[in-house]
C-alpha cells in the first residue's frame, strides 16, 4: 500500500447518498441484492457480514458514470483468481 497526499480540489463530484450492491458466494453461485438509502460504508459491512448463512461476500458501490460501473469497497470473489484480478484493475 502506498500513502500520498492529495488537493481536494481536483475531484469534480461527489454523492452522498451512494447505492450499494452486496454479492454473497456459495460455491460457484452467488446471490446479488443492491441496497440504497444505508447511511455508511459501515452500516453496509454490519449487514453484509450478519449473513445468517455466513457466506463470503464482496461490497461495492454503483457508480452510473458512462454506463453502470461497480467499486470494489471490500470483500472478495472467492471464484477470481487473485493475480487476473491485479492484472486487470491496473495495479
Amino acid at each position: 500500500m502506498k500513502v500520498f497526499g492529495v488537493d481536494p480540489r481536483d475531484q469534480r463530484w461527489e454523492c452522498d447518498t451512494p447505492t450499494y450492491r452486496v454479492h454473497f458466494h456459495a460455491g460457484t453461485t452467488s446471490d446479488e441484492y443492491e441496497v440504497r438509502g444505508a447511511d455508511d460504508v459501515h452500516e453496509m459491512i454490519r449487514w453484509a457480514g450478519s449473513d445468517p448463512a455466513g457466506r463470503p461476500y464482496v461490497l461495492y458501490v454503483r457508480v452510473d458514470q458512462d454506463g453502470l460501473g461497480l467499486v470494489r469497497l471490500a470483500g472478495s470473489d472467492p471464484n477470481e483468481n487473485r493475480r487476473t484480478r491485479r492484472r486487470g484493475s491496473g495495479r
